[in-house]
């Protein structure tokens, strides 16, 4: 069998039509290409090379932010060095998503800017400060890679999240080039939102991207349409109810200087409501697997595979709302 190294990058022994990304929590176990695991391990290989560069990538923003301290550049190298490089298993998890080795946040980190809509400075000013110290933006489509994901300019995501995203690499390398990431926010208070969400809402809800059932092009009123339909119901929940007042509050302060924020909270009935998206979600995903097992009578392997899916997906699905649970109770002890 020939394995592409990128679109069966992850694959289940039994089901090779759907490619399965494995990146779960602890307790579910799926089966998984050694080709992951080299990739992950020379990765590990490559960590003291890529810090090196981290290094020499912080000591330019440092310089950078000294230089432009009057237009609100700060670079808390602290904050920096907490997670300087992208891990083995985020990398790995990003090939497989994005179907492309060329990963662009291998090294990452934040810069804050009082003001990033100020677009004159970040191209008259920061951008050729940047050039001076070596680093160019890299380039993707032929078109430099900036990206203003700000209100009004650009499109912020669905979270509220807003921020500019740019990719540098060395002028002075010929080949091999590690792309360098930086983000730019509005401050320290953004940075936390931006660290806070990530863990209670955005790596959660990701989630059902793991999941078995094909989504794709699902006839309207199948249990697959409905059953994508009531996850994209939790997820608003969770943008509206958590994601946008976080970024805003932390946008408050930092970009407008307002102290006061909108407490985060649950209503008796907003967790009943969730509560049933969740039922009904587990409902339409037993449906679709029962519906499934009827057109695959004639196929004892297939039905081996199906019986998988439908156990792994129910079991993912549980986690999920078991710590969505948790989340509203971390809210519940932690309003702001």
């Amino acid at each position: 069998m020939n394995v592409s190294p990128i679109s069966n990058f992850y694959f289940t022994r039994i089901n090779p039509n759907k490619t399965q990304n494995v990146n779960r929590q602890p307790g579910i176990a799926f089966g998984q290409s050694t080709i992951k695991d080299s990739f992950e391990m020379q990765h590990e290989h490559n960590m003291n090379r890529y810090m090196v560069y981290a290094e020499i990538f912080f000591d330019t923003l440092e310089d950078i932010a000294n230089e432009f301290k009057e237009y609100g550049v700060t670079f808390d190298r602290t904050y920096a060095m907490q997670n300087p490089i992208k891990s083995a298993k985020s990398t790995s998890s990003k090939v497989t998503r994005s179907g492309s080795f060329d990963v662009p946040d291998l090294i990452r980190t934040t810069i804050y800017m009082t003001n990033p809509y100020d677009t004159n400075f970040i191209y008259n000013k920061f951008l050729p400060a940047m050039e001076d110290r070596g680093y160019t933006l890299a380039k993707i489509n032929g078109k430099p890679d900036i990206d203003f994901r700000l209100e009004g300019i650009g499109s912020p995501q669905k979270s509220g999240y807003e921020d500019i995203q740019m990719r540098f690499v060395e002028k002075k390398a010929k080949k091999n080039k590690v792309k360098h990431e930086l983000i730019v926010l509005f401050g320290p208070n953004y940075a936390q939102a931006k660290h806070v969400e990530s863990e209670k809402v955005y790596n959660l809800i990701r989630q059902f991207d793991e999941l078995h059932i094909d989504f794709t092009d699902a006839p309207i009123g199948s249990n697959e349409f409905k059953a994508h339909r009531y996850i994209q119901l939790i997820k608003t929940q969770a943008q509206n109810k958590i994601s946008k007042k976080l970024f805003d509050n932390a946008k408050n302060k930092d970009f407008y200087k307002i102290d006061d924020v909108a407490p985060i909270y649950f209503t008796p009935e907003n967790k009943a409501l969730i509560n049933n998206y969740f039922a009904a979600l587990k409902d339409r995903t037993r449906d679709y697997y029962r519906h499934k097992r009827t057109q695959a009578q004639n196929s004892e392997l297939a039905l081996i595979q199906l019986r998988k899916d439908e156990k792994d997906d129910l079991t993912l699905i549980n986690y999920i709302d078991d710590m969505f649970g948790a989340t509203i109770k971390y809210f519940e002890k932690n309003p702001e």
